[in-house]
């Protein structure tokens, strides 16, 4: 899980709006827009070319800092002055070296709270549109994720990528919330673990907002008045019953490449959808459900900010 000690104050309203009536200028002839995403490949390319030409770690740190500030700026001036209640923001990615795990989240401010529970990642459409299409284009990637941002929250890689701080997303259901004028708003409630999912309640929800000109990719914990649903672990111990089977099995063959191993891998996956899949018929009028939306609702609105 990221630190909470990422996050930097947020930048004062009269900044913002400095560097917003800096970034109109940009560059002659390019759009705000295409002038960020020029300036970070630039500077992604320049880290690179450092660290293959032997520069130290240090060094590359120090540089890779000076570029980020630099960025820093200019996403200020396009997203132009923005306070989230209760949330401090900090530059996103959190590194532009390239082949860290923090290099690859989306460009844009991320604002959190201090236990880095709560999280919202703003971002100029363009800027992320660009990010996600370059993620669509990595190896086994989802296919949502190359048919626009729309279709890509349908996906739980989206929601991983995006603002997962190096946990999966397993969605559990959707959730209806009800966008503003003039919005595109998408919510869900699901489970942000490194590990299969399991038989595990869920206990984050997630919004996805589109609007003047900004994409906002949001979570936070939720607190369900449930601490059980039999009859949906019933479901997961009969499939997890042969996932251990199989295992048992291809442990006694003592072959590495028995083919259970990979049978029983499945089994656990066949058991936690199996689950959630139970969870998402069980919580319909359900106070359950009436809890995850009050609390999706709560955090789009946070996601509007000022």
């Amino acid at each position: 899980m990221s630190r909470p000690d990422r996050c930097r104050p947020a930048a004062s309203p009269l900044f913002l709006a400095m560097a917003f009536a800096m970034g109109l200028a940009g560059s002659a002839g390019a759009a705000p827009a295409e002038d960020y995403i020029a300036a970070r490949d630039k500077a992604v390319a320049a880290l690179a070319a450092a660290e293959k030409g032997g520069a130290t770690p240090e060094d590359l740190e120090k540089r890779d800092a000076a570029a980020r500030k630099a960025l820093e700026q200019k996403m200020s001036a396009l997203l132009g002055p923005l306070q989230l209640k209760g949330l401090t923001a900090s530059f996103s990615p959190a590194t532009l070296l390239d082949g860290n795990i923090e290099s690859g989240g989306p460009d844009g401010l991320l604002f959190a709270d201090k236990d880095f529970t709560t999280r919202v990642l703003v971002s100029p459409e363009p800027v992320f549109a660009n990010w996600l299409a370059a993620q669509a284009k990595h190896e086994n990637a989802a296919p949502a994720l190359g048919q626009g941002i729309a279709a890509a929250t349908g996906s739980e890689e989206f929601y991983t990528l995006a603002i997962g701080a190096e946990a999966a997303f397993s969605r559990y259901m959707e959730l209806p919330v009800t966008a503003a004028a003039g919005e595109t708003a998408s919510a869900a409630l699901g489970l942000f673990s490194q590990d299969i999912s399991a038989n595990t309640l869920p206990d984050a929800v997630v919004v996805t907002r589109v609007a003047n000109g900004r994409v906002a990719v949001a979570t936070t914990n939720v607190k369900l008045p449930i601490k059980s649903l039999p009859v949906c672990d019933k479901a997961w111990k009969a499939t997890t019953a042969k996932a251990e089977a199989l295992r048992t099995a291809a442990e006694k063959s003592k072959k590495q490449d028995d083919p259970r191993w990979e049978e029983a891998n499945k089994a656990d996956v066949d058991a936690s959808n199996a689950f959630r899949a139970c969870f998402a018929k069980e919580a319909q009028g359900q106070p359950v459900l009436a809890a995850a939306v009050k609390r999706a609702e709560t955090l789009l609105a946070t996601a509007r900010g000022n």
